[in-house]
């Protein structure tokens, strides 16, 4: 949704991540959801929905958006993705956006070797088989390269643990680690100790500050 291309550098951080895997960061209820917040003020949600099959995991993505401006919608954001997962390993990605009008969208399949991608914005080619994705679902983002699910580009970052903090969980409050992205995506991303994501935090495009919490 935010980004181009991503390899980890910070090799302090991965000491201090998650390692419950793939499975440990579906919560328990099989549904994450956020209310996204753009200068404290809601315009929207995003919500992830998972399916168990074995050790495969469905994740099926709905982010929904809408800033107004004197009463009237200024920008509206609508993105769905379906991804298959086994274990940790990514298996497909579909994706469609529409960006305030702007169609986005990506296609990607595992193979022996990798994974093939092909984006509206990046075109074809294969990316390592380790790759991940920007659906952030799970700490292995911090681990791997990323697949951007908004145009398909691969992205590079580098990673800093900021804090172990205590942010929002619906009516609950819970410790959560704090990590820093910088480079091609820049934002702040939280992570509780089994790897369930638990906040997100970065600027838009305008200068606003967007932040995710939990429902």
């Amino acid at each position: 949704m935010i980004g181009r291309r991503s390899l980890i550098l910070a090799l302090p951080a991965l000491a201090l991540l998650p390692v419950g895997g793939a499975r440990g960061a579906v919560p328990p209820g099989n549904r994450l959801a956020f209310h996204v917040m753009r200068n404290d003020s809601p315009i929207g949600t995003h919500v992830l929905d998972f399916t168990r099959d074995r050790d495969r995991i469905v994740v099926r993505i709905a982010i929904d958006l809408s800033v107004r401006f004197l009463g009237l919608v200024a920008y509206r954001y609508r993105h769905r993705n379906l991804e298959v997962w086994d274990r940790d390993r990514l298996l497909s990605i579909d994706s469609e956006t529409d960006r305030n009008g702007r169609p986005y969208w990506v296609r990607a399949r595992a193979v022996a070797d990798g994974i093939e991608v092909e984006g509206s914005h990046s075109g074809a080619y294969r990316a390592p088989a380790d790759t991940t994705s920007t659906s952030y679902w799970h700490a292995r983002f911090l681990r791997s390269q990323v697949i951007d699910t908004q145009g398909g580009r691969l992205l590079t970052t580098r990673i800093e643990p900021v804090a172990e903090e205590i942010v929002p969980a619906g009516a609950l409050m819970h410790p959560a680690r704090r990590f820093r992205v910088t480079g091609d995506l820049a934002l702040d991303i939280w992570y509780d100790a089994d790897g369930v994501w638990s906040g997100l935090l970065f600027r838009g495009e305008d200068g606003s500050t967007i932040r995710y919490e939990r429902t």
